[in-house]
């Protein structure tokens, strides 16, 4: 475990203390935002697969109408994941890229936030929103959605300014990570895509399964295998984020093979629980899927809950096949 900590691994070890302050910065901003995300982002596909469920029911009509009242809830996701990717553009290791992707990104999510803003407010106007605090999806819809915004807004105006000021020392100094080889990149950026998504869908789904799962029910250990399955796809990112693209190259290199070896392990343990807890009760997925899989018209075939129990062991079977090959290298 020593070997797996040591401080002088991390890139943290090389900084001065107005690096490491940016870092801790970064990390924290990192982790409130992805947590803004995963709840706005959970909120707009479950509004989008609804809309999917009425297609397949046979109301088109009904479908349409319920996209362009959700428009909201997609611009509110977009926003904070564009925030996450503007956080991340803060690691590049060109200072030029660096400093061209913040501001991109920003842009992006101040356009964002300004639709949003102008189409809460001509709906509102227009008798598409009978009132700004309708209470559905959430409590205070569609006026969450504004004030989301306009947090986004301070947000970016807030990086433009510090863009302009800075320009010349470049901001965020914190060292950059490895740049990733161009003839994988696709293939990178896609996979970390699809991963990333489905990490924000299972952190809110786990802490929103907190509350809403009744654990004095019959299905209570499908409950807690699941919430462990949503729980594992959450913290699988997070070690790739906190920890080891934290770490030194050559310390990747090292840790990479045990560190999958780990991960694949404990994956194939909570995917055994959790098929082993559906077969114990196949009514599971339909008792609580409703409420937890955003997908109301196949809850019973646990469409959404397949793709999470698989990403973690899929994860860290990739990343075992990498070890292996640094490894005979």
């Amino acid at each position: 475990m020593k070997n797996f900590l040591a401080k002088d691994s991390f890139l943290i070890s090389t900084m001065d203390q107005k690096q490491k302050g940016q870092s801790l910065f970064l990390s924290l901003a990192l982790i409130v935002f992805f947590l803004l995300s995963a709840f706005t982002f959970f909120n707009a596909f479950y509004g989008f697969v609804d809309a999917i469920g009425s297609i397949v029911s046979g109301s088109p009509d009904v479908a349409i109408k319920d996209l362009i009242r959700s428009l909201p809830l997609i611009l509110t996701a977009l926003m904070g994941i564009w925030t996450l990717l503007l956080l991340q553009a803060s690691f590049r290791n060109d200072p030029e890229r660096r400093l061209r992707s913040i501001k991109k990104d920003a842009i992006v999510i101040l356009a964002f936030a300004g639709i949003n803003i102008l189409y809460v407010l001509i709906g509102r106007f227009a008798g598409l929103y009978l009132s700004l605090v309708e209470g559905s999806p959430s409590a205070i819809y569609p006026l969450d959605s504004v004030l989301y915004s306009l947090l986004y807004v301070a947000l970016g105006v807030f990086t433009l300014l510090y863009l302009a000021k800075w320009q010349e020392k470049h901001p965020y100094l914190v060292p950059s990570r490895t740049p990733i080889v161009k003839k994988a990149r696709f293939v990178y950026c896609f996979g970390v895509g699809i991963w990333f998504l489905i990490a924000l869908y299972s952190c809110a789904a786990f802490l929103f399964g907190l509350f809403i799962i009744d654990f004095a029910h019959s299905y209570a250990f499908y409950s807690v295998c699941l919430l462990l399955v949503f729980l594992t796809a959450s913290l699988s990112l997070a070690i790739w984020e906190f920890y080891y693209n934290e770490l030194k190259e050559e310390k990747k290199k090292e840790v990479l093979l045990p560190l999958a070896i780990c991960g694949l392990a404990w994956s194939v343990l909570v995917d055994v629980l959790y098929f082993v807890s559906l077969g114990l009760n196949l009514d599971g997925p339909s008792n609580i899927g409703f409420g937890l899989l955003p997908v109301a018209f196949a809850a019973s075939v646990n469409i959404a809950t397949m793709l999470v129990v698989f990403t973690p062991a899929i994860v860290s079977l990739v990343a075992l096949i990498k070890g292996i090959l640094i490894r005979r290298k």
